[in-house]
């Protein structure tokens, strides 16, 4: 009956003062004009009172967002945290209910070079893991690309550079070409498999399910170590250094090997830093074995790190190398000669590795394989590749083939 859209406070309240002189002097005035006139009253008077409440809730906001800014800030934090626990707990049963999981290869990149875990499970203990890391730490060292989607994925490489030469004035001046060549890494699909106890069920959803993709990720990490090895060794763009033999035609670990394998790394004029030496266990305990000759002091000092057992450092007097142990690798300590040579520790820059990432990683549930022992069946596959992308991006220790 009364609209008061278009129509300011000022306008009402100019009104409202207009209706009270009229109740105060009604002058001649019927009762159904008056009636018309009381409802039009009592319309402006709520009018009035929904403006007033709507300003003051606004006054009320203004002061929440002045006042209580980082307040409100903890609470949708809160909320969002909140909105993902009860999204991670829906995913958990939905993974125990389905027994697959896809995951993607955002997760797997970030897996694969941290190596850290999904969620940490809360409320219960947990399920542990055998000491140490379980995988080498090499595929966290390496340059890894998210291919997802790619047929294949070629990558140049400076084959090798140009030179310049003398000029005879009044003759034209040499040419001075680099040369270039390219990788080509396409997918390769693997598939893991790994075993957890049903027990692990009976604790809740979460610790489960972040067990089922943990055992399936370090499955994943596995593959990757197994593939990365592979390629160093089998690559055209890897240097070799000839390893020291012993009388009975055994690889041996003295004390001029990783000053030969370290300067041999890199072009003439140069000692590249960022390397790390990947070797077998039984190397850096060779390594460790090695004695001078009048004291009979070591002649190297390991230290591993303390946050990653993995990795650590040697030092030769002066020079200080990392290290990565990386069971993959042939050990040179005590491999006997063959009809041929025999790759062992390599070392370089990882990031002279690309691993790629053509497809997400997914991850199978079966009760049934191993019904009888009560174990779950764990198995992921994917689509992953990988080679090495710089020349002489790395250099390896190579026992000579037996004459």
């Amino acid at each position: 009956m009364f609209d008061f859209t278009n129509q300011t406070t000022e306008q009402i309240t100019a009104r409202l003062e207009e209706l009270r002189g009229i109740g105060e002097n009604p002058g001649e005035r019927t009762a159904e004009e008056l009636e018309q006139l009381a409802q039009e009253r009592a319309a402006i008077d709520a009018e009035l009172e929904r403006r007033r409440a709507a300003a003051a809730q606004a006054a009320l906001r203004r002061e929440q967002v002045a006042n209580g800014a980082a307040q409100n800030v903890r609470n949708v934090a809160g909320m969002n945290q909140g909105e993902q626990e009860n999204g991670a707990e829906a995913r958990a049963q939905e993974f125990v209910r389905t027994r697959h999981r896809t995951i993607h290869s955002e997760e797997v990149r970030a897996v694969l070079v941290s190596g850290g875990t999904i969620a940490t499970p809360t409320g219960v203990s947990g399920i542990n893991d055998l000491p140490g890391n379980g995988v080498s730490s090499i595929v966290d060292l390496v340059s890894v690309v998210d291919c997802n989607g790619m047929g294949s994925n070629k990558v140049a490489y400076v084959a090798s550079e140009s030179t310049a030469s003398d000029q005879t004035e009044g003759s034209e001046a040499a040419e001075a070409v680099p040369t270039f060549g390219y990788v080509t890494i396409t997918p390769s699909s693997i598939a893991c498999q790994s075993q957890i106890s049903k027990q692990a069920k009976k604790q809740s959803p979460l610790a489960y399910q972040n067990k089922v993709s943990e055992q399936a990720l370090k499955a994943l990490r596995k593959k990757a170590v197994a593939l990365i090895v592979s390629k160093i060794k089998a690559s055209a763009l890897v240097d070799t250094v000839p390893a020291a033999v012993n009388a009975s035609s055994s690889g041996r670990i003295d004390d001029t090997t990783l000053r030969k394998i370290v300067l041999a790394y890199g072009g003439n004029e140069d000692v590249v830093g960022n390397a790390v030496l990947f070797l077998n266990k039984t190397d850096l305990v060779a390594f460790g074995d090695v004695r001078g000759t009048n004291e009979k002091k070591a002649v190297y000092e390991i230290t591993p790190d303390a946050d990653n057992p993995n990795m650590g450092i040697i030092k030769d007097g002066g020079m200080a190398v990392r290290y990565c142990i990386c069971s993959g690798l042939t050990a040179c300590d005590g491999t006997a000669q063959s009809t041929a040579a025999i790759k062992t520790m390599a070392y370089g820059d990882p990031k002279c590795f690309e691993l790629d990432l053509f497809s997400d990683y997914e991850v199978r549930v079966s009760e049934d394989f191993a019904f009888t022992s009560l174990m779950d069946t764990i198995v992921g596959d994917a689509e992953i590749g990988g080679d090495v992308v710089v020349n002489k991006g790395f250099v390896m220790l190579q026992i000579p083939a037996n004459p």
